[in-house]
């Protein structure tokens, strides 16, 4: 793909409206499924049947999008993202509720590899270029959340339900339109093509794991610690989420920039120290708006890790790139199935120990970052 970032740039449209929903989804959905009498344990299965349909289906997406092109791979996404809205919209028992909850993982599947490959493609400011892509989801994210407002200040939960699942079902389908009109796909020949790790890439792929397993251990009880920790209404919850949520929408492309800029070895380095100091801070904070602030730079470092890492796996890659992308972002994954089972023990035993738990975890992979990279070949990076 000989554009430098033409094809990135058609992308804005397809993904902010396809992402409507998904900044408000996970504190939604727990709450309408709680709404329709289910139990805890159906309720978490919906999380859980995402996150292995997130693991079952990256290699083989991945593989598609090399065989038959990424416009092909994006255009599944947005129609499955489309369908398990409609689903969404029409659910009333847990039956539904699952299927579109596996149809939403497929799609999103489809989406962040047909998106990441595009980028991998272009081999060309690889770190700005995902920070375009993190910036359209968060901001069409955050367009979701300001639905919300209106939409549940003129209905009652259950109709506002239906209302915004249809709203996003309609928004799903013009960005399949749009994205059918103009954005251009691309195949390789699958022949001989099978991609083979080197010890660089072998390392960065295990250091994503292990970063996805302490990041979602922090994450997943971000609401649990906020709430025991001070005692927070909903509003005041609402408030510390969505100061990084507005922060992170309008930063991602400038952080892509930054790693692009100072180097992905540098910056990785940098988004861990941020890691380490942040996550002492928030457990001696006493302050709900203040623990916001520190919050926010504990996701904005997060995010910089994210497309650090992301660049330093993707540059070079010369064929299979869908492959590749879908081992690296199925890694990913698996960590995030690991990390909320850890950090509910954890938390179990002191609500503060998730974050010193991983704290150290950090710190461990700054002190052994040479051993982990080759130096040299990822600061040509």
């Amino acid at each position: 793909m000989n554009n430098t970032n033409g094809s990135i740039d058609r992308l804005a449209i397809p993904l902010i409206l396809v992402s409507l929903p998904l900044t408000f989804m996970d504190l939604l959905l727990p709450m309408y499924t709680m709404s329709l009498g289910y139990t805890p344990v159906q309720i978490t299965g919906l999380f859980s049947i995402f996150s292995f349909f997130l693991v079952l289906m990256r290699l083989y997406v991945g593989r598609i999008s090399d065989r038959y092109g990424r416009k092909t791979v994006l255009i599944a996404g947005l129609l499955l993202y489309a369908l398990s809205y409609l689903l969404y919209s029409y659910s009333k028992d847990i039956g539904h509720l699952y299927t579109a909850r596996v149809f939403q993982s497929i799609a999103g599947v489809c989406l962040s590899i047909s998106c990441f490959s595009m980028v991998a493609d272009l081999n060309n400011n690889l770190g700005h270029n995902y920070g375009k892509i993190g910036g359209y989801e968060e901001k069409g994210g955050l367009v979701g959340v300001a639905l919300c407002f209106i939409i549940f200040n003129y209905s009652d939960f259950m109709d506002g339900w239906s209302y915004i699942f249809k709203i996003c079902s309609a928004a799903a389908l013009i960005s399949t339109i749009y994205s059918i009109i103009f954005i251009k796909n691309v195949k390789y020949d699958y022949t001989n093509t099978k991609f083979n790790f080197n010890f660089l890439k072998q390392n960065i792929l295990i250091l994503n794991l292990i970063i996805k397993i302490f990041t979602s251990i922090v994450s997943s009880i971000f609401v649990l610690y906020i709430a025991n920790k001070f005692n927070s209404d909903l509003l005041e919850t609402g408030i510390a989420f969505l100061i990084p949520a507005v922060v992170i929408a309008f930063a991602y492309e400038k952080l892509g920039k930054i790693s692009d800029t100072i180097g992905r070895y540098r910056a990785v380095k940098t988004s861990l120290i941020m890691l380490v100091l942040c996550l002492i801070v928030l457990t001696a904070i006493k302050n709900i708006y203040t623990f916001g602030i520190f919050w926010t730079v504990y996701c904005i470092a997060v995010v910089l890790l994210d497309i650090s890492l992301k660049g330093m796996f993707s540059s070079d890659i010369m064929e299979s790139r869908g492959t590749a992308i879908g081992k690296y972002t199925m890694a990913g994954n698996i960590g995030t199935i690991i990390g909320p089972v850890a950090a509910g023990l954890l938390f179990q035993n002191n609500i503060a120990l998730p974050f010193i738990v991983s704290s150290a975890a950090f710190a461990v992979m700054l002190l052994t970052m040479n051993k982990w990279f080759n130096v040299l070949s990822v600061k040509k990076s």
